[in-house]
């Protein structure tokens, strides 16, 4: 159960952001929370950034992770995603570090 928890306070802390940018709630973070547009609505540089630092924190083989299957870069020219963008929830983070390998794509 460590684990888990670990994962969700990691998520909470890097992507959980005020309402109002330095006041309000900020949004619980659970198994179920959607990092990608349903939910937290993470930012590519951000997700790029703190999923670098979880797939070396957790140990977990990239197993051809590719973030580009989760997040839109939206740099000024780049392409439209060829595919639409799959969700990522806290759930398949949680998943893959118990298993010690990225399981989804």
């Amino acid at each position: 159960m460590r684990i888990e928890q670990d994962i969700v306070n990691f998520v909470y802390e890097r992507h959980s952001g005020r309402r109002y940018f330095f006041f309000g709630e900020r949004p619980p973070v659970n198994f179920d929370t959607e990092l990608t547009e349903g939910g937290l609505k993470v930012a590519f540089e951000d997700a790029e950034e703190s999923l670098a630092e979880y797939f070396e924190k957790w140990s977990v083989k990239l197993n051809g992770f590719d973030i580009l299957h989760y997040f839109d870069p939206e740099f000024f020219g780049s392409k439209e995603p060829v595919r639409g963008l799959k969700p990522l929830y806290v759930w398949m983070l949680v998943d893959s570090a118990q298993a010690g390998e990225w399981l989804y794509d």
